[in-house]
Order: structure tokens, then sequence, then C-alpha cells
């Protein structure tokens, strides 16, 4: 929980608002911010059902704040500019590394004076000479996708739908 709290402070939360939390897993985030900020959280998630996350909200009474959604993140059934604010704990690296992802399918159903808060795992450094021998062992393909926060704003600056207001590494790690 300390990822959502410490990126919740540097975003601007208001009672009533909109957010897409994608990528949500078991809607942890989305309880946190439905009960911390009173908004209402569409929980975005591929491998985990609705049912089985409208389950848990509904044990914690949060079936009138939060919406349990199941889809792919380049298949997302909502309407531009439907939110004001998107979030994603954890799993933007496995859909969002493609160069187009934030312009073509996230960043159009953020309100105009929206906002979008990421937080991914990441390198310190990028490999200049591929993966270190002393790493090879414990890497996976799946881990081709961790990235340091300078490859993320390369990416992301490209996007003239947003703008990026900070790229770093949070303190809580």
């Amino acid at each position: 929980m300390k990822i959502i709290e410490e990126l919740s402070e540097s975003l601007n939360l208001e009672k009533g608002m909109r957010v897409l939390d994608l990528g949500c897993g078991k809607g942890l985030t989305s309880i946190f911010l439905a009960k911390e900020y009173d908004v209402t959280v569409f929980a975005t998630e591929l491998w985990i059902s609705a049912t089985e996350n409208y389950e848990r909200i509904k044990s914690m009474g949060l079936e009138d704040k939060i919406i349990p959604i199941h889809a792919e993140a380049h298949d997302l059934p909502f309407a531009n500019e439907f939110f004001d604010l998107a979030i994603c704990v954890d799993a933007y690296n496995y859909f969002g590394v493609e160069e187009d992802y934030l312009t073509k399918y996230l960043a159009p159903l953020v309100k105009k004076e929206g906002q979008i808060g990421v937080e991914v795992p990441r390198l310190k450094e990028e490999f200049t000479n591929g993966v270190s021998v002393e790493l090879q062992p414990y890497w996976f393909d799946d881990m081709n996708s961790l990235h340091s926060c300078d490859w993320w704003y390369n990416l992301w600056k490209n996007c003239d739908s947003a703008s990026i207001h900070e790229c770093k590494e949070l303190q809580c790690f």
C-alpha cells in the first residue's frame, strides 16, 4: 500500500472524481482510493475476473464506489475524456512499452485537464551491454519490460496529449 499512498500524494485527488485503476489486480489500490479519497473507481483488470473483484469490493462495503471491469489494456470500454484520473500501479510495463500506447489507448480516456499516475517496477539505469552475467540466471523474458525512469520519460515525452509533471523513483523503494 505504500506505493499507492506515495503516488497519491503527488496527484490532485478530489471527492467525486472518476478514476480508472488500470491493471488493478485484486483491487487493493481501488479500495484504498475509494476509502481515502471518496472517488468512484473503475477497477479494470484482465487476469482477475470482475466477479471475483466485486466479491472483495462488496465485503469492504464499497460496491457503490468501485465498479469492477474485466478488460484488456488495448481494448478499454470507456468513452474518451471519461476520467478525471487514470492510475496504474505495477502493471503498465506489461502493456505500455509500445511507443504509441499512451497516445492511442490511455490519454484519450482522460479529460484534457485530467491526470495520469503510473508506477512501474524499474531498473536504476538501462543495461548498456545486455543483462549482466551475474543477473542472467535470474532474468526472465517478461523482465525485458523493466526500464529506467529516463527510458520511461523518453517514451512518454512524445505524447502530444499528455504532459509530464514528474518522472521519479518513489521514496518507498
